[in-house]
């Protein structure tokens, strides 16, 4: 039985057997599969049962479907075809696991034979036998053996700086642990943040980050209490004034009498959460701080000293680099996102001038926007009589062929796929971006297209299965952008240039390259060009001057 090996963006990793005919993934609950993922259509795609094996189809979905890093519409199904849904991973396999075949990179060898080779085996350790990270947290006073009570012996100021050093390494072995196996960077600042307990002895603490605006907006991010009982006996309120000084002062601050400190002004919050010592450090990104860490205590007995400063510095290092990380895989995600969306419109090189340009550009590359664009628009001639000839799933083979040949070629000279309309295709050179060539990169992407088309006939058997196009070309002033309703948002252009085009289109004879008065204008020395002469179209009250490439 074939089953789908599932590897979510966040991280989790899960399988599922295909067991019925059917099975419909997407973000809707009526989905057998359902990925909860916001790239995600709420119907995707589906995968159904066919007599030569599983048929992947994408089910018109918002950013497409990827089998083997290429966009399809619909696919049948391989052995380890690795398929992308929006940032979900799918592998599907038609074998078990266990079941080896020649592309399995692995060797069955005998045990009698690999023992002469081996004479002696080595166990690994499990996972009783590791390291328990608390053990490296050792208390110096309760060293008992010979060893133990020489160190005792050491000068006091020796003996602290041992254990401030246990402590900062106890918390860095727990901070890398805890990387490899927690994801949201959230959570694992909360478990830092008990981790600091453990190691300093604090009533309450917090964590705040500086927002995006000005270094006065300030987001608390963890909050930590001693006790729950603390935590219900009184609301935590942090005071700006000490933050602010070691924000503005770009330095970390100790002090064990904060109420009488002349540095904070008689700050109000103190007095009223009666602090006794308090330490805040700022958290570093480059030459930037990106928030602070504050430990407050309120027994008379318990006193922050240089020590605890000092570690708290070393570990606010560790968290600041988790924040940086934890924002640079957000911004991944996003560009991932929108690589997902953008790919199904435009080619890689038009992505990535989207993507490597600046923020405003990506802000506003989707906004409708003036523009001269050159459109084309192609179909498959009589393609009605070409569905009654042969069977659907083969019509749909037949299509999904053409349309990945076509747009590949589209993607190779710039283009923008704006749309699929039935057996046609509409592609757009200059938009999102306008350049000077545009007119030209779509003339030689239609005559590409025609001798492709050349080689597809020649490789398929059977008469019945044979077709030819038409191609329309027209350039003008378009407004091109996300146009729709707030449900359902297509990039597209719009304007009498497309109109145009699609008349050009619908007037060509089979296999013929059509363009319009403007496109010859730009492109009339680089082809060979015959003029045709006016010609009455559909929707024009005027004839227009129509001329075809050669």
């Amino acid at each position: 039985m074939p089953s789908l090996d599932i590897t979510t963006y966040g991280g989790r990793r899960y399988s599922l057997q295909i067991k019925k005919e059917k099975i419909t993934i997407g973000r809707s609950p009526d989905n057998n599969l359902i990925l909860s993922e916001k790239s995600i259509s709420r119907h995707h795609a589906e995968i159904k049962k066919m007599k030569d094996g599983y048929l992947l189809a994408d089910l018109g979905s918002y950013n497409g479907t990827k089998v083997n890093e290429k966009s399809i519409q619909g696919v049948l199904l391989k052995h380890n075809d690795k398929i992308k849904i929006g940032l979900t991973s799918l592998i599907f396999l038609a074998r078990k696991k266990d079941e080896l075949s020649l592309e399995d990179p692995l060797v069955l060898t005998i045990d009698s034979d690999y023992e002469k080779e081996h004479k002696e085996v080595l166990k690994s350790l499990s996972d009783s036998g590791a390291i328990d990270s608390k053990e490296l947290l050792v208390s110096l006073e309760a060293m008992k053996t010979p060893k133990e009570a020489a160190i005792s012996a050491l000068p006091e100021e020796t003996q602290a700086e041992l254990e401030r050093r246990n402590k900062v390494l106890f918390v860095l072995y727990e901070i890398s642990r805890q990387l490899n196996t927690i994801h949201d960077f959230r959570e694992l600042l909360k478990i830092i943040m008990d981790l600091i307990f453990m190691v300093i002895s604090a009533d309450y603490g917090f964590l705040v980050l500086i927002g995006d605006g000005t270094e006065d907006q300030l987001i608390p991010v963890v909050v930590k209490y001693r006790s729950n009982q603390e935590k219900n006996k009184r609301k935590l309120k942090a005071s700006q004034t000490l933050i602010h000084k070691v924000i503005h002062g770009k330095v970390a601050i100790l002090t064990s009498n904060a109420m009488a400190d002349s540095r904070f002004d008689g700050a109000k919050s103190l007095f009223i959460q009666k602090i006794r010592s308090a330490i805040c450090v700022p958290l570093w990104r480059k030459d930037k701080i990106i928030g602070v860490i504050q430990l407050d205590s309120i027994r008379f007995d318990n006193q922050f000293n240089q020590d605890d400063l000092e570690l708290l510095k070393a570990i606010g290092s560790q968290m600041a680099m988790i924040i940086e990380q934890a924002s640079l895989n957000e911004q991944i995600r996003e560009e991932e996102i929108m690589r997902s969306r953008l790919e199904r419109f435009h080619s890689p090189q038009v992505i990535e001038m989207i993507l490597k340009g600046s923020q405003e550009t990506k802000d506003n590359v989707m906004e409708p926007k003036d523009l001269t664009a050159t459109i084309l628009f192609t179909d498959i001639i009589d393609f009605t009589q070409l569905a009654e000839r042969i069977s659907p799933r083969e019509t749909n083979i037949v299509l999904n062929q053409y349309f990945s040949t076509m747009t590949d070629i589209v993607f190779s000279y710039d283009g923008t796929l704006d749309k699929y309309i039935g057996d046609g295709l509409m592609a757009v050179f200059g938009a999102p971006m306008e350049r000077e060539d545009d007119a030209e990169r779509a003339i030689l992407a239609a005559k590409e297209m025609k001798s492709q088309l050349a080689v597809m006939m020649t490789e398929k058997g059977g008469h019945r299965k044979k077709f030819d196009i038409r191609i329309g070309i027209n350039t003008g002033r378009v407004v091109a952008g996300n146009i729709g309703s707030p449900k359902r948002m297509d990039y597209t252009v719009i304007g009498d240039p497309v109109n145009t085009a699609s008349r050009l289109e619908s007037i060509a004879k089979p296999n013929q390259i059509l363009i319009g008065e403007e496109t010859y204008r730009a492109v009339k020395d680089k082809f060979k060009i015959r003029k045709i002469g006016p010609k009455k179209v559909k929707g024009k009250r005027a004839d227009i001057m129509v001329y075809e490439i050669i």
